[in-house]
């Protein structure tokens, strides 16, 4: 859904439900702070690793941040 939002962020919302923003939105609460605990405690995973994650997340916050503006 990532890839969706980015898409959003770049052409407009104006044909994008609220629903499916408010959805997106919704879906972002639920995992990020699961997944970012998840990151900060998994030795396994390089630094390296653990910033591309991080990465993406910030990426999905700014792309619902986008929709949501274009959308207003």
């Amino acid at each position: 859904f990532l890839l969706g939002l980015v898409m959003v962020a770049t052409t407009g919302c104006e044909s994008i439900p609220r629903a499916f923003l408010e959805g997106e939105e919704a879906a972002y609460k639920a995992i990020v702070p699961l997944y970012r605990q998840y990151l900060e405690e998994d030795s396994s995973i390089t630094r390296d690793q653990r910033d591309d994650r991080l990465r993406t997340l910030r990426a999905w916050r700014y792309s619902l941040d986008k929709a949501d503006e274009a959308s207003k």
